[in-house]
């Protein structure tokens, strides 16, 4: 990091974390140990570690082959110091805004390393797979409480209604079991992953075409699911539309004869997105000429809609009138993409994998191994005594233990901190809103508890990281380094070179010298891989015709010749190397079996650059000077004190 700061100065934020996030760390050699100090600055201790593990993270980022030699490298590392303590003794590090950036960086980090990788990995190959397949199917549920463990009645009658399923109409399923109460009978039309609960969606996808899935369980009850075809992803699709709704204030307006009037202005070439912002009862389309998100299949909730908006193309963009539940429609094509490569939508299906009930997978099989990692077993736990005495007192709306109970008992022990009865009652209260009041007491702590206890384990892990992964704690400290030297070159040097007025044109007056224009030339330069075409454009130039025409005359048929027009440095790759300073027109030069014309207007010798000309290059030459003399001052300011002998033990290391 410290690398990146010393050579670009105009640098950003981004670039700053991802250049922490991938370069390999070596391995330490046994040689040096936790406890050698390679330099103090002010009196603060840096490790020898510290140094060879920043050396060889960002060896690979030296462009100078004579900073890789590790003094030179100590230079720049101990430069990087410097700037730290001096960012510190600023009290950056005590800037609300600098500690709710790092909190913020720290969060995202964190969260990367309280998942399991494989499993969201998987998760998400699995969700593209599916995403390029889709599901057309049926389902009965039972409506069933997500706690209820008495669960004999559901599956009894979900196991008779998977009889029917697969012997009966499905309508007269429908008609005869659906109450939109307790049973649902519908059919789900095409969907792919994500539109289901994750239970549900791979119920389906594991179920052959023509079969009834085995009964299984989602947050809703108990299902069966009757897979009725599979077939590959028609991927997105986006339409405009017209729509007349169904129903109308104007009851002398017929929608089903206003579309078929639409159709017909249509037909004789009236504009799709006029008609739609002044006839489209779908108000929050029609502004947009009748525009509609893209949609996937099983996204839209008419089966004809969505069939007719995918068989739309560039050839056939317009849709004879439709009818939804909505009203009457015509469909106009706008655009359609299959369904990308896994490259492009990994960020978007990893993202959703997070969101999705997948999520509870990947925390599940997370919290599984900090239970191992911690010797956890939540069943150890005697909860009965704390049901026993546990009440809820309607009128405060809290649960309360008597006085007598001892709430300070020990529950739950993560490496020794110790969760007691009085935490678990504080969570219980604080997490109402996930409590159903028909719930039994019983039920009612099994399932908080559960909870309670990943939660108590989470928050452990998260607030010990540092202390127990070695990569988070490195990662983290670069975080934290970054950002505070991020703001103080912010201030100290970028910003404060860029509105240094006095100070800039004062190092402009005292190094002009570096800032000049080559000798340049101005005017055309035609090239053509035939000799007669450019003895015809000599001709035409002689007589004054413009590029232009000359262009229309000689590149009618074929490109025979190609113009370059403007200013050009001498050396400029599209000159060619025998182009004499002069002005006028050239003589014809052959160069790589290419022939080349000149006609030069005007000759422009080497001068100094204005101060607005040379400002780009100014103020990043004036960042670094202003940077060369504040790393003298800060050695001035901080007592530097480097141990010979260390060093001399990692250079023995690093070469050898």
């Amino acid at each position: 990091v410290f690398l990146v700061f010393t050579k670009i100065n105009n640098m950003h934020k981004t670039f700053l974390f991802l250049s922490i996030a991938y370069f390999l760390v070596l391995p330490l050699n046994a040689q040096i140990s936790e406890t050698d100090t390679l330099l103090t600055i002010s009196g603060e201790p840096i490790s020898a570690n510290e140094f060879i593990r920043v050396y060889n993270k960002n060896l690979n980022l030296v462009q100078d082959d004579s900073q890789k030699d590790v003094n030179s490298y100590l230079e720049l590392f101990v430069n990087y110091k410097l700037k730290l303590a001096e960012a510190k003794a600023l009290r950056y590090d005590k800037d609300p805004k600098y500690i709710n950036e790092f909190k913020s960086y720290k969060n995202q980090l964190t969260q990367s390393y309280l998942t399991d990788k494989n499993v969201t990995d998987d998760l998400v190959r699995e969700a593209y797979d599916r995403t390029k397949n889709e599901v057309k199917a049926q389902h009965i549920l039972v409506l069933l409480d997500e706690v209820e463990t008495d669960t004999l009645e559901a599956y009894s009658k979900i196991e008779a209604f998977r009889e029917r399923f697969i012997n009966e109409d499905f309508e007269s399923l429908k008609k005869e079991l659906h109450n939109g109460k307790s049973i649902f009978v519908e059919d789900l039309g095409y969907f792919s992953a994500f539109k289901m609960v994750y239970n549900f969606e791979s119920a389906a996808y594991a179920t052959e075409v023509g079969a009834v899935s085995q009964p299984f369980r989602t947050r809703f009850g108990v299902h069966v699911v009757k897979v009725l075809d599979k077939r590959k992803s028609k991927g997105e699709v986006t339409v405009s539309h017209i729509m007349i709704a169904n129903k109308q204030k104007d009851s002398t307006l017929v929608a089903k004869d206003r579309i078929q009037e639409l159709y017909r202005l249509l037909l004789q070439g009236e504009d799709f997105g006029q008609l739609a912002k002044q006839f489209s009862d779908d108000k929050s389309s029609s502004m947009r000429g009748g525009e509609l998100r893209p949609f996937k299949s099983g996204q839209i909730n008419s089966e004809i809609f969505e069939t007719t908006a995918f068989k739309l193309s560039p050839s056939n963009p317009i849709s004879k009138p439709i009818q939804t539940q909505f009203g009457w429609h015509i469909l106009k094509y706008v655009n359609r993409r299959p369904v990308e490569l896994f490259e492009k939508l990994q960020p978007e299906l990893s993202s959703k994998v997070g969101k999705d009930s997948r999520s509870q997978l990947v925390k599940a099989k997370m919290l599984e191994k900090l239970l191992a990692e911690y010797q956890i077993e939540p069943s150890n736990y005697e909860l009965s005594e704390f049901k026993s005495n546990l009440s809820y007192d309607i009128s405060n709306n809290v649960w309360e233990l008597p006085s007598k109970f001892d709430k300070n008992q020990p529950l739950l022990n993560i490496k020794n901190q110790i969760y007691t009865y009085g935490d678990f009652l504080v969570f219980l209260n604080k997490n109402q809103k996930s409590i159903k009041k028909e719930w039994p007491t019983s039920v009612v702590v099994n399932k908080q508890y559960a909870s309670f206890l990943e939660t108590s384990v989470f928050k452990y892990k998260e607030e010990n990281l540092e202390n127990e992964n070695q990569e988070f704690a490195h990662i983290l400290n670069e975080y934290r380094e970054g950002l505070l030297l991020f703001e103080l070159m912010q201030d100290k040097i970028w910003e404060g070179a860029k509105n240094d007025s006095i100070g800039l044109q004062e190092f402009y007056n005292s190094n002009k010298q570096n800032y000049t224009w080559p000798d340049r030339i101005e005017g055309s330069v035609a090239r053509s891989t035939q000799e007669k075409h450019i003895k015809k454009v000599r001709k035409y130039w002689k007589k004054n015709h413009s590029n232009q025409k000359i262009d229309e005359i000689l590149n009618k048929e074929q490109q025979n010749v190609i113009f370059s027009n403007g200013e050009f440095k001498l050396g400029d790759p599209t000159l060619p190397k025998g182009l004499a300073f002069n002005t006028g027109l050239s003589e014809v030069i052959e160069e790589n079996s290419n022939f080349y014309l000149a006609n030069l207007t005007a000759l422009k010798p080497a001068t100094t650059k204005t101060f607005e000309e040379a400002k780009g290059q100014l103020v990043a030459d004036y960042q670094t000077a202003l940077e060369l003399k504040w790393i003298n001052e800060l050695r001035s300011k901080f007592k530097v004190a480097i141990n010979q002998d260390v060093l001399a033990k990692v250079n023995a290391l690093i070469y050898n």
